[in-house]
């Protein structure tokens, strides 16, 4: 489980005991024996670590508070230790000691309840600053070299937690793990290339419409990506999965848990998406509908030459041998999550829908005709807005996502075993039973 405090910020009480640098050694440069300041080095990191580990040693269940302080400090000694920092330029060690540390820190705690609230910044920087004293080399500001130590701290703890997020979210919309690798590498390296490309967007914009663009170019680059990595394609990745993936990326650890893989910049003002976003619904019809028609001219390629249309009610395409095959669709895998949309009505004032992603007329008359508004099946939906409400529960107090009763009975069928409550109606409340 991961704790509320999950970017691992600096503890009160360290930060009004480490700071600072001793006045003394704030701007000068000592000559100094490597073994002196790993000494050094290590006495500190004892001191420093076992303040933060004081914060949160009741969370461990196994270790012992002298345990865990050696272990952490033997993860940032270790990194300290290695021979070519004492030639590199302040800033490179700075990333060599943290990015080693956090390496081993998470490979051997990453498990640990507190791995995310566990505040390092100080840690880091007092091994870092001592290793600047070693030779002449130009002198650092103690503040200067605190902040570009902390902020590197706190974005690998990020880029950790994006990793955790992102396959959190896979693994509660796919069964198959090749499928799961897939959609996690495609999903995880455009990441940071939609927020730069969104960064590089100089035109003024409000940061709702920030978080929509970022979700669209995220979307889109994601998406063609894995559809040209995974092998018919077309009965995994539909409009419905795709949807609750990037549903379940706007709240990978729970609606109770605020975690999101939404840039916390974009959010830190207007909080993350609800879970029900209406533009990523529309966004995601948009992008199947482009493909259809043949409009994008990003249309992602098939990895597999028989592999049909990149939409759900794909048409027949034509093999090599001009045989005709029709594309088959599957049943929606019921394993995602869906609590409480918290805010969710003051987020959809501020996260409008753009005029660009409004359906066409003919298909909002479709629309009225086909589908249950409030059916997680989304496009798929096999019912109509007059049929009552059943919501999966993952566990007997584990509500999940709601279905219209027909896309309920049809997901019974397949699987007997499936647990559910009718959400609404004179049963309300009542479990579901296919003989009701």
């Amino acid at each position: 489980m991961i704790g509320r405090n999950y970017r691992g910020r600096v503890p009160q009480s360290q930060a009004q005991h480490t700071h600072h640098a001793p006045a003394s050694d704030r701007r000068q440069v000592s000559q100094v024996s490597h073994e002196k300041v790993l000494e050094k080095i290590h006495g500190n990191l004892y001191a420093i670590v076992g303040e933060a580990v004081d914060e949160i040693k009741n969370e461990e269940e196994k270790w012992s508070r002298q345990e865990m302080v050696k272990r952490i400090v033997g993860y940032i000694f270790k990194a300290a230790k290695a021979p070519e920092l004492l030639s590199q330029p302040w800033q490179e060690v700075a990333r060599t000691v943290v990015s080693h540390g956090m390496s081993s820190y998470h490979a051997a705690c990453g498990e640990r309840t507190w791995f995310w609230q566990l505040g390092l910044g100080n840690a880091f920087t007092s091994a870092v600053w001592e290793l600047l004293q070693m030779r002449n080399r130009p002198a650092a500001h103690y503040q200067d070299v605190q902040d570009y130590v902390v902020r590197e701290f706190e974005n690998h703890l990020d880029k950790t937690l994006l990793t955790k997020g992102v396959w959190d979210a896979i693994a509660l919309t796919f069964h198959d793990e090749a499928i799961r690798a897939k959609v996690y590498k495609a999903v995880y390296n455009t990441h940071a290339t939609a927020l730069e490309e969104l960064m590089d967007d100089s035109r003024p914009m409000d940061d709702a419409r920030k978080v929509e663009k970022f979700t669209k170019k995220w979307l889109e680059a994601s998406m063609q990506r894995a559809w040209s990595a995974i092998e018919d394609v077309e009965s995994v990745l539909t409009p419905g999965q795709v949807t609750r993936l990037f549903q379940n990326l706007m709240a990978p650890f729970g609606e109770g848990h605020e975690y999101t893989c939404i840039p916390v910049g974009l959010i830190e003002q207007i909080g993350r998406p609800p879970r029900n976003w209406k533009f990523l619904k529309m966004a995601v019809q948009d992008m199947f509908r482009e493909w259809r028609e043949g409009a994008s001219a990003t249309q992602p390629a098939k990895r597999r030459r028989k592999a049909a249309a990149p939409i759900a009610d794909a048409l027949p395409v034509e093999e090599e041998d001009g045989e005709r095959i029709e594309a088959e669709q599957e049943v929606p895998i019921l394993n995602g999550r869906n609590g409480s949309a918290r805010h969710e009505e003051e987020m959809e004032d501020q996260l409008s829908e753009p005029k660009e992603m409004e359906p066409k007329a003919e298909e909002d008359a479709d629309d009225a005709e086909m589908g249950h508004p409030e059916c997680t099946s989304a496009e798929e939906c096999t019912g109509n807005r007059t049929l009552q409400l059943v919501r999966h529960l993952l566990q007997e107090d584990d509500p999940g996502d709601v279905y219209c009763e027909a896309c309920w009975a049809g997901y019974v069928d397949e699987n007997p075993d499936l647990m559910g409550v009718w959400e609404d109606g004179e049963r309300a409340g009542e479990l579901y039973s296919a003989d009701s």
